[in-house]
């Protein structure tokens, strides 16, 4: 392998790891949000989510690698180290300093403006299949938070009018049982064990269901992410291993599983590292939250990108995400809060494609320039 392309290949790594910092906290929020528990563990269980997430992507992952590596290229564009590197540089130089300042934004959306910036310089709008671009893309990513935020608000009506089903049975709250604020996350919390109703409500399950269901959904919103996300940025290693004939001697399977499971270590040793920033705007800046309401929104995140990956539909998990919880506050009408962080998180998401496609395009520039 030259020097450049293990340039090149560098630069997928560092997007790998900057990935796993900026998008660990998309589906562990909800968790450090409502208090169930701390930052550092819930860091560590989204990263054994997510790293298994991208390890299952090497058998479901085949439509989105396919997308990413040429579905938004016209056949016989002129896929060089160039064009690779100059696009890595346009979506990792945005997500580093996205990450930097705790700013969600999305891998994919800055991934997609790389392709269209440096396309758009190596061949014109004739290098790019725009139907492509904007059916298996901008739609999808313009879309779903949409969906997220419609499916959340539904989703939080239904739990509530189940949840008033259960109060039928659960003794009401009474003063010197416990702190009402507790008792609202917690309904069987001043149930006491003495007969009938009161004695099945206190049972152990009970008391904990929405707490376990609010780590597993945690969990699969997670795994759905490292699921969509490690299969975009493995087709940008794929494609440097392509252009060298001497790695294309090995049997197609073991070119597709080896560099997803690189990036996926790479992605989980990122998470750990620089998951915070962004963990405490998500989780304490856009929407109050409880068990209820967290698992809501993991279910409405992990439901949406789970049925996009099998599809090879690039959706954002940042966006997906986020839209989960302004559906929760939508329909939980809840005030902005002193520290809201709504209208900058909206501003990340209308400026991450222009700003990487800028940044690819320019650098293909200088590339072309200095050869």
């Amino acid at each position: 392998m030259s020097i450049e392309m293990a340039w090149v290949a560098g630069l997928v790594f560092a997007l790998a790891w900057a990935n796993g910092a900026n998008d660990i906290a998309k589906g562990i929020a909800t968790l450090v949000g409502d208090g169930t528990v701390g930052a550092k563990r819930a860091v560590w269980w989204g990263t054994l989510c997510t790293a298994l997430g991208g390890l299952t992507a090497a058998l479901w992952g085949a439509e989105l690698l396919q997308t990413f590596s040429s579905g938004f290229l016209q056949p016989g564009f002129p896929i060089g180290l160039d064009f690779i590197g100059s696009v890595l540089i346009g979506a990792c130089a945005w997500v580093v300093f996205a990450t930097r300042v705790g700013l969600p934004v999305s891998t994919t959306h800055a991934l997609l403006g790389g392709v269209v910036g440096a396309g758009l310089v190596a061949a014109g709008t004739t290098g790019l299949r725009l139907d492509a671009v904007l059916h298996k893309a901008l739609l999808p990513l313009l879309v779903s938070p949409l969906i997220a935020v419609v499916l959340c608000a539904v989703l939080l009506l239904v739990v509530r009018w189940l949840t008033r089903q259960v109060e039928r049975w659960v003794p009401a709250w009474r003063p010197g049982c416990c702190a009402r604020e507790a008792w609202q996350q917690n309904p069987f919390v001043c149930a006491t064990a003495t007969s009938g109703t009161a004695s099945r409500a206190a049972s152990p399950w009970r008391a904990r269901a929405w707490v376990n269901l609010h780590w597993l959904s945690s969990g699969l919103t997670s795994f759905a992410r490292g699921l969509n996300d490690v299969p975009k940025i493995a087709a940008f290693l794929l494609l440097v291993i392509a252009i060298d004939p001497a790695h294309l001697k090995m049997g197609n399977a073991h070119q597709i599983v080896w560099p997803m499971f690189a990036v996926t270590v790479v992605m989980a040793f990122g998470s750990l590292w620089g998951g915070f920033r962004v963990l405490d705007v998500l989780s304490q800046r856009i929407a109050t939250l409880d068990s209820s309401t967290g698992v809501v929104a993991n279910l409405g995140t992990s439901i949406l990108v789970l049925a996009a990956s099998p599809l090879g539909l690039p959706v954002s998990t940042t966006h997906v995400s986020t839209g989960a919880l302004l559906g929760i506050r939508w329909a939980g009408k809840q005030p902005p809060g002193h520290a809201d962080a709504l209208k900058t998180v909206l501003y990340g998401w209308l400026i991450t494609l222009p700003i990487a496609a800028l940044i690819a395009a320019l650098a293909l520039r200088l590339s072309v320039a200095l050869h």
